[in-house]
């Protein structure tokens, strides 16, 4: 079934999907783009759209891969979840790359919840698979009530200005650019899209159980709001959240046009700041200075919570002699003069090597 061109006036998922592609360059021409495709409804309408956008744009057949992430973690449902989306792909002309990984040994290593080294391990495969096909950006799936289950859980753990901003539309992590085209698309438009391209998907029945906190929030929490409080609390939050991203971004940039000053020393793994310069600038910029030495040192800061900064912010108000250390690998320690951050080597994560479709 071949791809229409979006109607203007309608809000279907092409539409949102394109308007944010333009806005934002989220799929350049002449580079490869690989697409993560767990086989459900989000990722496979993904799929499908941008297989579609790539014969209207012109874009060659080969710069769209797409790769799948075997967690393991329910036996045969995981396996059949692989051969779907390699069947899939190949329904589209598009090349599948598979891999399994190991969420449970990073989890016991590193003491994070199941979530998090699931997202870990996940992108970490993703990147080597965009390394093999030589592709500097991947494609996910998040949507609109993604973004608003997000803003949510993050205030419920007390994030800052940075986490309530939600996720972006693309965002660097590394060597690797991730882009959401359809983070301004609902839900309900993307089972719209299914429907009207007669697409099959697969369900994750792990995503039915409200343990997980992500699953409580959308099976139970979202819901009662929903009934009780605010019909379009999805909506809210995703307002919220682009107001949110707007003080953030300002705070960023300041923090930025500020550090260079601020650093006596940088070497690989390690940076010097100037402690007592640091505290003639307000205390939140000074958390935002801090936010971009992580980044430097860590090429991400999803895994840093307000709590983390504070206790960073701490040690700049402390005695010389303290120390603190925060997740990654990353230890504080404050001197006579100064606050040096270190980040000590990772092992290497585990993986299979990629299999080819």
């Amino acid at each position: 079934m071949k791809a229409a061109r979006p109607n203007p006036r309608d809000q279907r998922l092409e539409l949102n999907a394109e308007r944010l592609i333009v806005a934002h360059g989220l799929i350049p021409r002449e580079s490869t783009l690989l697409v993560g495709v767990s086989g459900g409804p989000d990722s496979i309408a993904l799929l499908d759209f941008l297989a579609g956008y790539r014969e209207r744009s012109g874009i060659p057949a080969g710069k769209l891969v797409a790769g799948h992430v075997n967690h393991g973690l329910r036996g045969t449902e995981s396996e059949e979840d692989a051969s779907f989306v390699q069947r899939a792909a190949e329904q589209l002309g598009v090349r599948c790359l598979s891999t399994r990984v190991l969420p449970g040994l990073r989890q016991r290593e590193r003491r994070e919840s199941k979530e998090a080294a699931a997202r870990a391990v996940r992108y970490e495969a993703l990147r080597k698979m965009a390394e093999e096909v030589g592709a500097d950006r991947v494609a996910v799936a998040h949507t609109a009530d993604d973004q608003a289950e997000t803003v949510l859980l993050r205030l419920i753990r007390g994030a800052g200005l940075t986490g309530l901003s939600g996720m972006l539309p693309v965002r660097k992590l590394h060597s690797l650019y991730l882009v959401r085209p359809l983070l301004t698309t609902t839900r309900v438009q993307v089972l719209d899209y299914l429907k009207r391209r007669a697409l099959a998907h697969r369900l994750d029945s792990s995503n039915l159980v409200p343990d997980a906190r992500r699953n409580f929030l959308r099976l139970e929490i979202l819901p009662r709001i929903r009934e009780a409080m605010n019909p379009s609390i999805s909506q809210s939050l995703v307002r919220e959240a682009a107001l949110f991203r707007e003080a953030d971004a300002y705070l960023t940039v300041e923090a930025r046009r500020i550090l260079p000053s601020l650093v006596r020393a940088s070497d690989s793994g390690k940076i010097e700041l100037d402690a007592a310069g640091m505290l003639h600038y307000p205390e939140l910029l000074r958390k935002y200075l801090f936010r971009c030495v992580l980044q430097e040192l860590n090429g991400d800061i999803l895994e840093f919570s307000t709590a983390h900064i504070d206790a960073l912010h701490s040690l700049l108000t402390s005695h010389a002699g303290r120390s603190a250390d925060i997740p990654l690998g990353i230890q504080a320690r404050r001197g006579r003069e100064t606050l040096v951050l270190r980040k000590r080597e990772a092992e290497p994560e585990r993986a299979e090597s990629p299999s080819k479709t």
